[in-house]
């Protein structure tokens, strides 16, 4: 199972039972983060962490700490549900010394209008203040 945070919030996939190589449902691997522009400062990066979960206890596999400003960089489409959104894949890491990390983990990041809004909100520009605030403020006072 893979369990994903962003800002303090947590969700985690459900178990896939006996496989190497897990495939989740979407239904059941689609997660939403608010995120709000004031908070960008303490944003820093989406962490999924990969665990394997037997009858007596889980291993740790690996994890992936993805940076906000990676979020885009292949060129994907800022809107979930658009077509020009693509899976991205990365390879896991470990921060365990008596832990090797092995595989990868594929993912799709987007973002959705929030419920009850009428008007478009332009993604490529809220991403783009995103990534601004999250840098420190180099200028001196």
């Amino acid at each position: 199972f893979v369990v994903v945070s962003v800002l303090g919030n947590r969700h985690q996939t459900p178990v896939a039972k006996r496989t190497v190589n897990p495939t989740f449902n979407p239904m059941d691997a689609t997660f939403d983060f608010p995120i709000y522009l004031s908070l960008a400062d303490r944003l820093g990066v989406a962490e999924l962490v990969v665990w394997d979960k037997d009858m007596l206890k889980k291993d740790y596999l690996g994890e992936v700490a993805f940076p906000l400003e990676d979020w885009f960089r292949d060129g994907s489409a800022f809107a979930f549900e658009d077509e020009n959104n693509r899976m991205v894949s990365r390879s896991l890491q470990s921060i365990r010394n008596s832990t090797p990390a092995t595989g990868s983990i594929q993912l799709k990041l987007g973002f959705v209008q929030p419920p009850n809004t009428t008007s478009l909100m332009d993604f490529g520009k809220i991403y783009a203040e995103l990534v601004k605030r999250t840098w420190p403020n180099l200028v001196s006072a």
